[in-house]
Formats: structure tokens, sequence, C-alpha cells
């Protein structure tokens, strides 16, 4: 740079004019901070060096400077300025334009339309001011549709109005105002993510705002942390011991903890009732907290599976899987319900879910897949009529009933009858031996890829024990004490050579193939 370059003197070597142009270049260059201080040096040695000058020369500097401030977003340092300008030129058009935009920046809707309205009288056919106008009006329309949407807590709708009120402004200097309805709007849509991004924004502005604090304090109450939202709302306070919108949400917040972890403390001592009583009371604060809510029906659900009350268990689960999709622990507590409830396909469709998490859950998976196939087959237990844990006593008992009711020759010519009574001998075969027994109950036979659905083997009935049950039934008087039959000895005697080891009797017999002397049948599969 020369050495005689008006940018390398010294300020008080310059008139005022000059140092007002080198601020120009400075604007036009982009160096808007360097442009704001020259045109406040402009103002002061005008005031200083020319107390007499002429108005217009003032006014202009204010403009000049008020243009610099917009550009770096200092609204209401620039709205001063435009005001500045206007009181030494009243006719100033751009000091009028500038102010407006200042207004509408800083939330002054209804001065800048006054202002618009002023421009106008004076300008009429100037068809920038007329745009602005319109925007400004349209602006008006929707945030007025933003407010009547909020007191309604339709906050996607209030969103998407605020949307098309800032559309085309300055996103990052808006009027505190509608930042911290962004921040509401993202809150009661529970996009907790947006609304931290928004709330840090205006933090990072003044840590210290109460209206923002409380913001962050209904951020972390709706992701369900209530001791940092009463954190929060006691901040507030103490900045501001004046600032009584945040007293509810800090007595709500402190009531609902209170009640949960007093909760906590009777399920951990075992006093289930008292439990579900308080957990019941914390919901019924706040209907409208997700979060907490959705914890608490988990609560509630383990009070309940611990009372081995399932059913109720599973509707408290869905309720909190309802307001919360994500919470891991409820899918794992739904699953062992639904384990419990043999409802296994439920059951492992949860656990499915848990593993794309944890694939600790695999073990849990493999074994809902397992009761999953089990509970696919026959139900040797249900088709005798007893409980999974009958002793041998009681299911041979159970056969014998089961077998009387359904034998064919009470119940000639009944297809169903037939059937039911081959599943009952199947069944039979199964439980009556104690390693087909333990394989049946463990799943083992469906890991090893057979079914156990198969014809009856015999080896595990007596069957000398079947044909004296239907001797002292009545069922089987046409045998004759069996002595038609030349004894059981190796069963040889019976026609076509029929014998016991295929489970079968043969076709040998008279009338048929599956009769014997009398016309009784056996249907063992």
């Amino acid at each position: 740079m020369a050495p005689n370059d008006p940018a390398d003197m010294e300020v008080d070597q310059l008139s005022p004019q000059d140092i007002n142009k080198q601020a120009g270049q400075a604007y036009k260059q982009g160096s808007y901070k360097e442009a704001i201080k020259l045109y406040g040096d402009a103002i002061a040695m005008l005031k200083l060096t020319q107390p007499k000058a002429p108005q217009p020369d003032l006014s202009t500097y204010y403009a000049n400077r008020a243009a610099a401030l917009t550009m770096v977003g200092d609204y209401e340092q620039a709205f001063g300025d435009c005001r500045q300008a206007m009181e030494w030129n009243p006719d100033n058009i751009k000091a009028m334009i500038r102010s407006a935009k200042c207004q509408v920046m800083t939330g002054r809707l209804d001065d800048a339309e006054r202002q618009y309205s002023q421009i106008l009288k004076l300008e009429p056919n100037n068809s920038q001011v007329q745009r602005d106008y319109n925007n400004l009006l349209h602006v008006k329309h929707y945030l007025q549709q933003v407010s009547m949407y909020m007191d309604n807590k339709q906050w996607g709708l209030a969103r998407n109005s605020l949307d098309q009120a800032i559309k085309g402004m300055d996103q990052a200097n808006l009027p505190k105002e509608w930042r911290v309805w962004q921040a509401e709007c993202a809150l009661g849509e529970r996009n907790f993510g947006d609304a931290s991004r928004l709330i840090n924004s205006l933090l990072r502005m003044n840590s210290k705002d109460p209206d923002y604090l409380l913001l962050r304090a209904r951020m972390f109450y709706g992701q369900g942390d209530n001791e940092k939202a009463r954190t929060h709302c006691m901040e507030a306070l103490r900045n501001d011991p004046d600032f009584v919108r945040a007293k509810p949400l800090l007595k709500l917040a402190r009531a609902i903890e209170s009640t949960k972890d007093q909760g906590n403390q009777a399920f951990k001592a075992n006093r289930l009732d008292e439990a579900y009583e308080l957990y019941t009371s914390a919901l019924a604060l706040d209907p409208d907290n997700h979060a907490t809510n959705a914890k608490l029906y988990s609560n509630r659900a383990a009070v309940l599976q611990k009372q081995r009350k399932f059913a109720e268990a599973l509707k408290d689960c869905d309720k909190a899987l309802e307001l919360d999709p994500e919470f891991t622990k409820v899918y794992s507590r739904r699953a062992a319900c639904y384990m419990e409830t043999e409802q296994f396909e439920e059951a492992t469709q949860d656990y499915k879910k848990l593993v794309d998490i944890d694939a600790e859950y695999r073990n849990l998976l493999r074994k809902a897949e397992l009761e999953l196939k089990k509970a696919q087959r026959k139900d040797y237990y249900k088709i005798l009529g007893v409980g999974k844990d009958a002793g041998e006593s009681e299911i041979k008992k159970a056969y014998r009933k089961m077998a009387l009711k359904y034998h064919p020759d009470k119940n000639a010519g009944d297809a169903e009858s037939e059937k039911m009574f081959k599943e009952i001998n199947d069944a039979y075969s199964i439980l009556s031996d104690p390693q087909k027994k333990a394989r049946y109950d463990s799943g083992a036979d469906l890991e090893a890829g057979g079914g156990m659905g198969g014809g009856f083997d015999a080896g595990g009935v007596d069957i000398s024990e079947i044909f004296q049950m239907f001797n002292q039934g009545g069922g089987m008087g046409g045998m004759g004490g069996m002595g038609g039959m030349g004894g059981m000895g190796g069963m040889g005697g019976f026609p076509g050579g029929a014998s016991f080891g295929g489970a079968s009797f043969g076709g040998g017999f008279p009338q048929g193939g599956r009769g014997h002397p009398g016309g009784h049948s056996f249907h063992f599969g």
C-alpha cells in the first residue's frame, strides 16, 4: 500500500466524507465489521468537527451503518441507527426501508406494517417496497396461524406455518420469540433432536435466560429425565426468582419422581400391591408424558409379572411400547411373559428384535424357537387331558379313561373317535416311556430332526392291560375273558400271524383284517 494511501493515514487527518468512502469500500468487500467501525468514526468526526454540518450527511452515515449492522445480524442496533437517520432527515427513504426490515427481524410486525404504509404513500410506485409489504402481510398471517395451532397443541401444523412465516429470512437471527416457538413446536412433536439443537443455540446466546432454561427443562422432562428437568427449573428460578412459569413443571417433576421412587422401594421390598398402586398413581400425574409413563408401565408390568399375572403384564408392556417403541427392556419383559403364557410365536418375534440389538439374547431366541416347534406338534399331555407335570400313575389313569371313552367298539363308524383313539395310544406310547418322555419334554427329538408324531410303538404299552381294562369295563364281552383267543403267549394264535412288535394286529383277522373274533377292533396306528 502506498504511503499516502488514505487507508494508511491517521483517521484524524481525514474528513468525515473520506472516512465514509473508506467505510463504503469495506462494505463492498464484505468487511462489515470494519465498515461499521469506520461509519462510526465518520459520524463521530462529523459531529465533532462540523457541528453545523448539513443534516442529510449525518442521516446518510447512520443509514449506511445500519446497512452494515444488518449484514452481521445486529438488527436491534441497526434499527436504532435507522431511527437516528430519520430524525436527522425525515425524508430518508433508504432509512425508512431499512427501518421496516429491522422491525420485521426484531418481531415488531405492526410497526413494520405502519412503516411500509408510510413509505408507499411517499413512493406508491416502488415495486420492491410493495413486495416487501405483501411479504410482511403473509408473515403476519402465518404467525397468527402459529399462535392458533400452538394453543390447540397442533404442533405439526404450527411448525409448518412457522416455517412458511420465516421462509427467506435470516434464520440465524430470528426474533427471540419466534426461535422459542420453533423449540416449543419441536418439543410438542417430541422431536428432541431438533429441540436440543434449537435450545442449545438459544443458550449460547444467553445461558442465564430463564425462558431458555425452562425450554431445556421441558426437553429433559419430555425425555423422562425428571432430575435434570428439576435442575434446570431451579436454575431458571435462581436467575429470576419471579419467573413463576418454571414452578408448575418443577412441582410436577418432583411429584412424579418421588412417587416412582416410592414404587421402586416397595417393589424391592416385595410389597407388590403397594408398588402397583404407587406406579398407577404416578401414571395419573401426567398422561401426556410419554417417556416417563413408558417407564412406569414397564415397572408396573414387572410387578404383575412377579405376581404371575401375565395377561395384565402383557397389556402394560404393550402400553409402554406404544409410548416408546425403542424401549429394549420392555421387549425382553414382554417376551418372557409370552413364554409364560405359551405364546411362543410372539415371544420369538420379540427375541428376534432383541438379537438385532444385543447378541446376548440368542440363547433365549433359540429357546423360544424350540418351544414354538414343540407347540406346533401334537400335545400329548393335552390329548390325555393331563398337565405337563403329571406323574406316571396320573398318565396311566388318564390313558385308561380316554381309551375307554374313544374305543372304536363304543363308537362304531365314528371316524373322529377312531382318529382320537389312535392319538391317545400315540400319546401314551411316548409319555409312559421315561426316555421318550424326557426327549419329548426337552424337545430333543425336534432338535434331532424327528417329530415323534408317527405311528404307535407298542413297546411303551402293556397290551394285556388294555385287554384287561376293556374286559372289566364290559367293552370286550365278546372275547369271553380272552378264552377264544387261546391265551396271549407270544400272540401267535392271532389269525394271520399278527405280532405286537410292529404294533399292528395284522391283516389276517376275520372280517377285514383289523378285527378279532367277536368283531372288536384295535386302532394303534
